[in-house]
């Protein structure tokens, strides 16, 4: 008889892609346990573990505990008032690995532990880029990655922090494109759904989903019990929005229209998408114009302050965020 799957379950996709809103509807399953905060530091974890030595040893891990701060996610955990203590994440680990490391510590956040036959598991939308590291740190780990229309995708980019769209397109091809040519090596461990049939159909999604992770679809997964988003359309609402799709049609540029599609197209057509204009060969931006649109989407986003931190303090925060992620 095959032991039923424990874990780890993987959300990802790209930002304003429906991530939230589905790990709030899996959260709602009696068996699923997926971290209310983004972790967003395995790869990094996972590139520098070594320099840490010996995690056993509890001098060590309490070196290891404060470099580990720096990251959004204990950040955010102790404004929350719910950051896991060095002791309890030590005394959790079951090995000293990387991969065995943050098992703990994601077990204890979402209150899983070992023979619970809880599924833990976290939503951080930029693993999308490292699904070979997740399938060679947990061989039996499942992806559900979940993909948006990038134009609909494009104008919530746009709306929620004031990106360039176009670079948002480029960015959206090639990460979605590589992410379905990395899931298809995790074979049947990697699940790929769109966020407009998650919101026209969530029970059918649903039901598919928890095939996928085999355990039995509960009505439950149907009712928010609070807001998935903070941010644009779907701001402060408990309920599945069916109709959060299709906007580009009507609140795009149709230059901008045209110039997205001859930059995603392919991609968009792969995924199930119909192009409205005729299908062109993808045209890229240049690398200097991919610099210049980064440069003025990291200015955008320090200025909106979100957090009520003020411009420098945002924009600090952002080049640590980045280098303590990506390294």
């Amino acid at each position: 008889m095959t032991a039923a799957f424990g874990g780890p379950l993987f959300i990802v996709g790209m930002p304003r892609s429906g991530t939230k809103l589905l790990r709030e509807m899996l959260n709602r399953h009696s068996r699923i346990r997926i971290a209310g905060i983004e972790t967003e530091f395995l790869p990094w974890l996972a590139h520098r573990f070594a320099r840490f030595g010996d995690l056993r040893r509890r001098a060590r891990f309490e070196a290891f505990y404060a470099e580990m701060q720096r990251h959004s996610y204990f950040r955010y955990r102790r404004e929350q008032g719910s950051l896991v203590d060095a002791g309890r994440w030590h005394a959790a680990c079951a090995e000293f690995s990387p991969a065995g490391v943050f098992e703990a510590l994601l077990r204890v956040d979402v209150d899983a532990p070992r023979g619970s036959r809880r599924i833990w598991g976290d939503k951080s939308p930029s693993y999308m880029d490292d699904l070979p590291l997740i399938r060679q740190l947990y061989p039996p780990a499942k992806v559900v990655h979940i993909v948006r229309d990038v134009r609909d995708y494009c104008l919530s980019m746009h709306k929620a922090w004031g990106k360039d769209m176009l670079r948002a397109a480029q960015r959206w091809a090639d990460s979605v494109r590589q992410a379905r040519k990395d899931g298809a090596d995790l074979g049947a461990n990697y699940l790929e759904l769109r966020y407009e049939d998650l919101v026209a159909h969530p029970e059918r999604q649903l039901r598919r989903i928890c095939r996928f992770l085999g355990v039995q679809f509960e009505p439950g997964m149907l009712t928010l019990t609070r807001p998935a988003e903070n941010l644009g359309d779907a701001r402060g609402t408990s309920r599945v929005l069916a109709d959060n799709r299709g906007k580009f049609r009507r609140a795009m540029a149709a230059a901008t229209l045209a110039r997205i599609e001859e930059l995603a197209g392919p991609v968009l057509a792969e995924c199930g998408y119909e192009l409205v204009l005729p299908a062109r060969p993808a045209r890229r931006l240049s690398a200097l114009e991919m610099r210049i649109a980064q440069a003025k989407d990291g200015w955008r986003l320090a200025r909106a302050d979100r957090n009520g931190w003020g411009f420098w303090r945002t924009a600090l925060f952002h080049l640590r965020y980045f280098a303590a992620t990506r390294g």
